[in-house]
């Protein structure tokens, strides 16, 4: 009976796998095609996944082949598995150079990037990657619809890495090390001049004035920076600060 038992089962299992395999086989490679795009579509990024390998394996030499390593791209992409989308992508770009696809493969690398990048309370190497892989796609395909979309991220990304600098200047002023504030901040400035942060590495560079006795100057610098259009938090932080300097001044009268 037990013996019988273990063969039931060992059948049901092979059935089930045959099953599952036989779900995602099709009889060429435009009907995967179409299968795999649907799925995508739907939101059902595994059975895409699997659609368009099963179609790399089953049609090597389909005419839809680079459309569907494009599309195993997108179905890591769209699970959120970045490291192996890049993968995918990349691998479009060396096999089928000249696929129409190449282009927004190289494009979608410096997105997933962009997706995995993580915010300024941690390290900022998917954030340069992101800025590299958006750089060099503009380079290689300046006139392409998308050219738009990757100088927005990497503005983006600059002012993250301006932020992130930001918060550390801050941390310095916290900490009493004006020196290392006030090169930090000086660095946003330089190499982060056009982004929303750089507006506070110049209310950070004040407040180090402020607390190594350049009042004069400190004040100077936050009247001016009182004049440019600022974020609101970062206007109530100047006025609190000029404020503070106003009543100071008076008490020494």
């Amino acid at each position: 009976m037990r013996r019988f038992l273990h063969i039931s089962c060992a059948l049901l299992l092979a059935l089930g796998v045959g099953c599952a395999q036989k779900k995602y086989r099709r009889s060429s490679s435009e009907v995967y095609h179409k299968a795999a795009q649907q799925a995508l579509k739907d939101g059902k990024c595994y059975d895409a996944e699997l659609l368009f390998r099963n179609m790399l394996s089953d049609f090597p030499g389909s005419h839809l082949a680079d459309e569907a390593q494009f599309g195993l791209g997108k179905a890591y992409h769209c699970q959120k598995d970045y490291v192996t989308a890049i993968f995918e992508y990349e691998r479009l770009i060396n096999e089928y150079p000249v696929s129409p696809y190449a282009a927004e493969a190289r494009f979608k690398i410096g997105e997933c990037y962009y997706r995995d990048a993580r915010d300024i309370h941690h390290d900022q190497d998917e954030t340069h990657r992101a800025i590299r892989e958006f750089e060099r796609f503009i380079e290689d395909y300046p006139q392409s619809d998308l050219a738009r979309q990757a100088e927005a991220k990497i503005g983006e990304l600059r002012n993250q890495l301006a932020r992130k600098d930001v918060m550390i200047a801050h941390n310095y002023v916290t900490w009493k090390y004006y020196l290392a504030a006030q090169l930090y901040a000086e660095g946003v400035l330089k190499e982060y001049p056009k982004t929303e942060a750089a507006l506070e590495a110049r209310f950070v560079l004040a407040q180090v004035k402020l607390k190594i006795g350049k009042r004069d100057d400190a004040l100077n610098d936050l009247t001016l920076l009182a004049g440019q259009a600022l974020p609101e938090k970062l206007k109530a932080k100047v006025i609190k600060a000029m404020e503070k300097l106003g009543i100071h001044d008076k008490k020494r009268e």
